[in-house]
């Protein structure tokens, strides 16, 4: 796999992940949608980052394989 399909992969990873995390949003406290969605914005940074850098996936083990 090239760089170029390690980075559509992790792209697609990253949007179903943050999908899936956002419809979650609806059966929880409207106070706690801050806390999800301050944890998508720095994950969607770091993604952002690796892809940019031309990784293949950031550090973190709360990004979906």
């Amino acid at each position: 796999m090239d760089s170029t399909e390690r980075a559509a992969a992790l792209a697609e990873r990253t949007l179903v992940s943050t999908r899936e995390r956002l419809a979650e949003l609806d059966a929880l406290p409207t106070a706690e949608h801050v806390g999800i969605l301050d944890d998508l914005q720095q994950e969607l940074s770091a993604v952002l980052g690796a892809l940019d850098q031309g990784a293949d996936t950031p550090d973190d083990p709360r990004y979906p394989r």
